[in-house]
């Protein structure tokens, strides 16, 4: 490729050498334009494909094919008009060089068809013929995309050996890094699917309807005259100049035009070219469009967004959706720059070189057209390599954001450990690097500004130069010398927009596909064309043989049967990770089962109209989000046309009226982002008074009470009563002394049902829900192989409850679980005795209890009898005078013990079990002090009668 253009640059200087000697110019015009023409081109070509590590050959290989047609064309003609005469050193010189650059094309051209059909053979052969090792690859950070790999071979290995590792932790990813390599990546994509920019382009035309006004006559006709401006003022640019030099012509004496009236004609054109003439017209026109093409754009995004399933917000993260949704403004800029800026100076461009080549001949044209050319390719590869200098300043940016951002939100923390110095050191080296690399950007923005102007400066002397020329031979005119210098003052600017067009329109393509790839992304969960309202009747729901997964690999619900009737509850219980949520996702339907079929009153969810399904139901999460609103709003927001009494009874039955009344704003307390203004309990129960308002048939309670304290989790409870009373009610729970008394409890592990049936029934099952529950209610006995002398040490690490029920329910549980068929053999006698001699030992670490710790053990009562383990008490407790614990069970309230007296619960078969009479006793862990348990109950006095006041023994805080 060198060695053809060098070809072209043999004869340009044989014809300028043998001018030299015959002292007359022996060039025509033709053949020296054409010559540097081919220079140029070529020249550029080459500079490009040195820059690129993988060049898209089209272009290149197709310049040449034309060179390779043209090229004999040429000489053929220049031979045939050639004049008669013998021939000399210069056309043998000539026709040598033309030989050599026709071989070198014809070898570049078949090189490359050679090379590709190389490569369609390779890409068609069988991957049992691939190497075992792969190249490097080079996917970001090191890392092999797995998924790339697997649709090209297989049981290949990557070499990564040879791969230069760059740790995370030693050059981390900023947000705004790694959008755009995610969006560079799908460009990249995208654009080697489609093959070529054209058929690239082609998809964005699905934003053509929100930036072209269709169905808006007033804002296209605003359009129209818009471009009609535009086209007017690419006159004014030819016109000005031209004027200029009209009046400069006839200041002389040999003009008979009258000066003062072309001053005029110039100052009218100045005044409309002006930014109170036709651009103040055009940015009045424009304005009502360019508003409409964001506004469309962004309402547009941001309802194709939330019309999106579950399965998108899931794998989506918020910041990134939100930067795509504001990336409307990129592409109206995008398009704006191309249509009203882009495509006007190329027009100027075009008129220009016509133009001056008019008025000074083609020489000058060239000179116009090879300075643009050379001032663009210059300040494109400077601004190329200025790229890594950029990336490193956006880097440190957000390091310095993030270190200032991390010790005002951290300066509890910084206070707390005495490290503010540690923190303005960090701030401090932050600063500075961020100041190094951003003087260095500046730096070499000012190089590539001087280079670029350096360029523009040779281009207007060697244009004034031939213009002198010709002004001194009587060619040209003064005046048209003087158009000429106001030319090229007006071409600075266009020049620098393109040497910038490039990379905005890259940036702000990357923005454009972010968008773009949002706006193809079709909902998962969508109406059926013949889908009607739900028909809700009672609310009976049934599972038919329903499997699911999120991703297509993992199962996460494998054949999951069940029927619940109208009216009646029913809880999940079982590990992490069982599916239990997911089974409440696919009721409200963020999700479509894989296989099988959910049915209400006997019509599939799928087949009936979203909206109304979800009209029916009501959810409470674990984590409730509230909007950055009053709290009025946010309880308002299940259902707008609610009045304002309607929310008062709706929080009075949550529990938390009197609360908000409370506050310093009453209703009108703004809860802050995701309502952190409120505590967890205020949180739930405005999720519940939500929920209330807005009259579910069907409830889903995911979590609901599971990060709250007792007295908290109380009143939750009872707010929940309220909204699940008379409805269909699906509870996921992993604390099961809150849903004892569902109608239905059902155990997942591993996605599959494996028990179902009411608490009895699964306790009388002795099955997993049995395992569960003895592990929460009861002590767990410590391992019969750890050493006897760890006894004293675990004893004291262990709490001395760890159940929240009343001893009269924990003596039910345990007749239920004694009575069930065992699976321990003789283990639990064995457990049994060594749990006794881990009361025993309690005991004696009581009595033991320093003197600085009277005052807490006065709380435990330590004179009395230790307790008993509750997993190895008697079957039922039996008070002195012989009378049982008698309690109201409540689906919704567990029990809490009440005494003022001991009463003591004993056994023939069991160490003695004291409740102890103190004022306000705390049941707390041996070693860090922690409540343990609470609940209620009315305890027995000898005569019989009920003593009325509450002791709280609180729950533990895991």
């Amino acid at each position: 490729m060198l060695l053809s253009i060098l070809t072209y640059l043999a004869q340009a200087v044989v014809i300028f050498v043998s001018s030299a000697i015959a002292n007359k110019w022996l060039g025509q015009q033709d053949t020296i334009i054409g010559l540097l023409s081919c220079i140029l081109v070529f020249g550029v070509e080459l500079a490009a494909l040195s820059d690129s590590p993988e060049p898209v050959w089209h272009p290149y290989v197709g310049s040449y094919v034309i060179a390779l047609v043209f090229e004999p064309v040429i000489a053929v003609v220049s031979f045939l008009f050639r004049e008669k005469s013998p021939c000399t050193p210069v056309e043998v010189v000539d026709t040598l060089a033309i030989a050599i650059r026709y071989f070198c094309q014809v070898l570049i051209v078949s090189s490359y068809f050679y090379r590709r059909k190389d490569e369609v053979q390779d890409s068609g052969s069988d991957s049992e013929r691939q190497s075992l090792l792969q190249k490097s690859s080079d996917s970001h950070g090191g890392v092999v995309d797995a998924s790339d790999d697997a649709d090209d071979t297989y049981g290949s290995t990557t070499d990564t050996s040879s791969n230069t590792m760059v740790s995370p932790a030693d050059n981390p990813e900023s947000p705004w890094e790694r959008r755009e390599r995610q969006a560079n990546e799908q460009m990249e994509k995208r654009l080697k699917e489609n093959g070529n920019w054209f058929t690239y382009a082609k998809s964005f035309l699905v934003f053509f309807p929100y930036i072209w006004p269709v169905n808006n006559k007033r804002l296209q006709t605003r359009a129209i005259l818009v471009g009609i401006c535009l086209l007017a003022n690419n006159m004014l640019n030819v016109l000005i100049p031209r004027q200029l030099g009209i009046v400069t012509d006839s200041l002389s004496k040999a003009s008979s035009t009258n000066p003062w009236i072309q001053v005029l004609i110039f100052a009218a054109l100045k005044f409309c070219a002006s930014e109170s003439g036709l651009s103040l017209l055009r940015q009045w026109l424009w304005i009502p469009v360019e508003f409409y093409s964001f506004d469309a754009l962004s309402t547009a995004a941001y309802s194709h967004v939330l019309h999106l399933s579950s399965d998108f917000h899931d794998s989506k993260s918020s910041s990134d959706i939100m930067m795509a949704i504001q990336s409307g403004q990129n592409v109206s800029n995008m398009l704006e720059a191309i249509c009203f800026q882009a495509i006007p100076m190329l027009i100027d461009m075009a008129v220009a070189f016509v133009y001056l080549s008019i008025t000074f001949g083609p020489y000058e044209g060239f000179i116009t057209t090879a300075t643009a050319i050379i001032f663009l390719s210059i300040a494109t590869r400077m601004i190329s390599g200025l790229k890594s200098a950029r990336r490193s300043e956006v880097g440190a940016w957000f390091e310095e954001h993030y270190v200032r951002q991390a010790g005002i939100q951290g300066w509890s923390t910084v206070t707390c450990f005495n490290q503010v110095s540690h923190e303005e050191s960090r701030y401090s080296a932050a600063v500075k690097d961020r100041v190094a690399k951003s003087q260095a950007v500046y730096f070499g923005y000012l190089i590539a500004y001087a280079f670029q102007y350096l360029i523009l400066l040779a281009g207007l002397l060697a244009g004034a130069f031939l213009a002198v020329y010709q002004v001194s031979v009587g060619i040209a005119t003064p005046g048209q010398f003087i158009m000429l210098l106001t030319y090229w003052g007006q071409l600075v600017s266009p020049l620098n927009f393109f040497a910038g067009l490039g990379k905005n329109i890259s940036k702000n393509l990357i923005h454009a596909e972010q968008l773009l790839e949002i706006m193809q992304t079709k909902p998962t969960v969508v109406n059926k064309d013949s889908a009607k309202p739900l028909d809700f009747v009672g609310g009976t729901v049934k599972f038919n043989s329903v499997f699911f997964s999120y991703d297509k690999k993992k199962q996460i619900l494998s054949n999951v049967d069940f029927y619940v009737p109208s009216g009646t509850s029913v809880a999940f219980v079982g590990p992490t990770g069982a599916g239990k949520s997911t089974i409440l996702k696919l009721l409200d339907r963020f999700y479509d089962v894989t296989e099988g079929s959910i049915q209400i009153d006997g019509q599939d969810i799928r087949d009936v109209d979203l909206y109304s399904l979800r009209a029916q139901v009501g959810v409470v999460p674990q984590s409730p989000i509230l909007f950055d609103d009053t709290i009025m709003n946010n309880v308002r927001y299940a259902r707008l046309s609610a009045t304002e009494d309607e929310v008062f009874e709706a929080c009075k039955a949550a529990c938390i009226h009197e609360q908000i009344l409370g506050f310093s704003d009453g209703y009108n307390t703004r809860v802050g982002e995701r309502g952190i203004k409120l505590s967890g309990g205020e949180l739930q129960r405005v999720a519940i008074a939500r929920a209330i308002l807005k009259r579910p048939s069907i409830v889903l309670l995911d979590e609901a009470t599971s990060s709250v304290d007792t007295e908290t989790e109380q009143k939750i409870q009872e707010a929940l009563r309220t909204l699940c009373e008379g409805r269909t009610t699906f509870i996921v729970a992993h604390r099961l002394s809150t849903i004892v008394n569902a109608d239905r409890i059902i155990v997942l592990s591993g996605g599959e049902v494996v028990e179902q049936g009411s608490h009895e029934d699964l306790i009388r099952a002795n099955g997993k829900y049995a395992e569960l529950w003895s592990k929460q209610v009861f002590v767990k006995p410590r391992d019969k192989n750890s050493p006897a002398g760890d006894l004293k040490s675990k004893v004291q690490k262990a709490p001395t409850i760890v159940n929240d029920l009343t001893p009269e329910t924990t003596s039910l549980e345990l007749a239920k679980v004694n009575s069930a068929p065992s699976t321990l053999g003789n283990s639990a006698t064995t457990e049994a005795a060594e749990m006794k001699e881990t009361s025993e030992l309690q005991v004696e670490e009581e009595t033991k209890t320093p003197s600085r710790h009277e005052r807490e053990g006065s709380k435990l009562n330590p004179g009395a009898p230790s307790f008993t383990p509750r997993s190895f008490l008697p079957a039922i407790y039996q008070v002195p005078n012989g009378s049982r614990f008698t309690e109201n069970c409540d689906p919704f309230q567990p029990a809490v013990v009440d005494a003022t007296t001991a009463a003591s619960l004993q056994s023939p078969s069991s160490v003695p079990v004291v409740v102890l009479p103190a004022v306000t006793p705390i049941v707390t862990d041996a070693v860090s002090q922690s409540p343990l348990a609470s609940r209620n109950s009315n305890v027995p006095r000898d005569d019989g009668s009920q003593h009325p006041h509450k002791v709280d023994f609180e729950e533990r805080a895991e």
